[in-house]
């Protein structure tokens, strides 16, 4: 039997209209007949702190999967895919991979546009370059991620353009508690483990996020407040609202409308429309070396909207190296 995307997606909204839990449960369906995937790398550059990786990165090739995604009133917005990576010294690597998305829209949002049906597909190709120098004294680590126009625009999945993100993550561990600070640039607004936007965005702007974890173990905690910082012309485009038939979707006008997105595909304004601020906290729980789940919560003050994300990660080149006993 032959598959493919379009059956993929009509699969996707059957299930949609069967199963009482939504996008997540449909999600999770398809997750167990996808094989073994890892999404794009989230931001920050690291995660933990210095004393969970003294040595810095295992050199090698690395390769995981990862399945993550948010539920908000807005939206429900997952992503799943691979990165396969090499590690070529304990302070440089190297990774790439395509995500796959799912996006649940609200039935709000369908009254006013029954095209903006739930959509499924291919995300943007990416590759990420990362650095790692951790230390007793301070743990720093960086990557600048980089992304090809391969989504569709219509869904949302890309902006049309090539997009760039340099991100930057200290931390100093007193004990089990770690501060940190993250600190990031780029030419769009990056999706975080904490926030899966029901848009995407393309302009320049600065995020930053800071705050501290707790890790007394298997298990830890975080809490934090966030920062996205616009500059100059910006373009929102919508995942929940489709543009139509129209072979080129396009905006209506400039608005100042932060929740333009719910009625319109592609939004253009000045910094305000995509500035943001709020503040995040989750839990981190590693039941094995090799895997990696989370629950975290968000709130976006200008938006007034709560975010509910989940995170589940398995590190398969960790399966594969020699462990001692």
């Amino acid at each position: 039997m032959k598959f493919s995307l379009q059956s993929l997606e009509h699969v996707w909204k059957l299930l949609l209209r069967r199963l009482p839990f939504g996008g997540f449960s449909c999600a999770l369906v398809l997750l167990s007949f996808c094989p073994v995937t890892l999404a794009q790398s989230p931001i920050p550059a690291a995660v933990g702190p210095a004393k969970d990786n003294p040595g810095g990165f295992t050199p090698g090739w690395t390769l995981g999967t990862r399945f993550e995604g948010s539920y908000s009133g807005d939206a429900g917005v997952y992503d799943f895919g691979s990165a396969l990576g090499y590690n070529s010294s304990r302070h440089f690597g190297i990774d790439a991979g395509v995500p796959l998305y799912f996006v649940s829209t609200p039935s709000s949002i369908k009254k006013n546009n029954p095209g903006a049906v739930s959509g499924f597909g291919v995300g943007t190709f990416f590759t990420d370059l990362r650095w790692n120098y951790p230390s007793k004294s301070l743990n720093y680590s960086s990557a600048i991620h980089l992304t090809a126009p391969t989504g569709d625009t219509k869904k949302g999945f890309s902006t049309g353009h090539a997009t760039w993100n340099f991100a930057n993550h200290i931390d100093h561990a007193f004990g089990d508690f770690s501060p940190f600070l993250d600190a990031g640039v780029g030419n769009s607004v990056m999706d975080t483990k904490f926030f899966h936007r029901p848009f995407i965005t393309f302009g320049y702007n600065a995020q930053f996020d800071g705050g501290l974890e707790y890790d007394p173990g298997n298990f830890s905690f975080s809490a934090a407040a966030y920062d996205v910082a616009p500059w100059g012309n910006q373009v929102v485009i919508s995942r929940v609202f489709r543009c139509g038939s129209s072979a080129k979707c396009s905006s209506a006008g400039a608005t100042k409308n932060r929740k333009n997105f719910n009625n319109a595909s592609v939004s253009t304004g000045a910094a305000d429309l995509v500035r943001d601020n709020g503040f995040n906290a989750g839990i981190d729980y590693k039941p094995v070396g090799y895997m990696d789940l989370e629950f975290d919560f968000s709130r976006s003050v200008p938006l007034q909207l709560n975010s509910y994300s989940f995170g589940i990660g398995v590190d398969l080149s960790w399966l594969l190296r020699p462990h001692a006993h």
